[in-house]
């Protein structure tokens, strides 16, 4: 349903962050607490669909995909006068992986610009612990390399909010990221 006075244009949260550090589940949070509608990870559709993990030639398509549902469902809250659109996690996250696991920086640049673009960027800490999820996660070694290129890579390039702790401390922190 479209607001009295046409759309509303939605701000943008983007989630980095490696594998398990509690992207999901900050999502899922600020969905609830804002409202907004969260932009999931294509990847875990990718990996589902063809029965395996991307190589390096999959990953430029897998960034454009997580681009095209950010602004997908960035149209949908438009249109339902939704205020907030959570990308879980930003497209920069697959320049991340490209550099982790295929020494490939080509996404990095592009990354970085579309992330620009968000009005919050919050980091989520390595600091819970890891959980195996068959197939899509490959150990605390690479979400520790994810922090680590986010940290050499990124961090110069933007305005990140590091959301460290347990659920309840990460949801305040973000929120308090968010009003500022």
């Amino acid at each position: 349903m479209v607001g009295d006075h046409g759309p509303v244009d939605p701000k943008r949260i983007g989630l980095l962050g490696g594998e398990c550090t509690g992207k999901t589940t900050l999502a899922e949070d600020l969905a609830r607490a804002l409202p907004g509608f969260v932009a999931e990870e294509y990847l875990r559709d990718f990996v589902r669909d063809f029965g395996r993990v991307p190589i390096a030639a999959d990953q430029e398509g897998i960034y454009l995909t997580q681009q095209m549902t950010v602004q997908t469902v960035e149209r949908a809250a438009a249109y339902s006068d939704t205020p907030w659109v959570i990308a879980d996690p930003l497209p920069l996250m697959t320049a991340v992986y490209s550099v982790v696991y295929f020494d490939d920086h080509s996404l990095m640049a592009r990354g970085i610009e579309d992330a620009s673009s968000y009005d919050v960027v919050l980091w989520c800490a390595p600091d819970l612990a890891w959980v195996a999820e068959k197939g899509m996660r490959d150990g605390d070694d690479f979400r520790d390399r994810a922090d680590e290129i986010i940290r050499e890579y990124v961090a110069p390039h933007l305005a990140l909010t590091v959301i460290a702790g347990d659920r309840e401390t990460r949801l305040t922190a973000a929120l308090a990221a968010i009003e500022s």
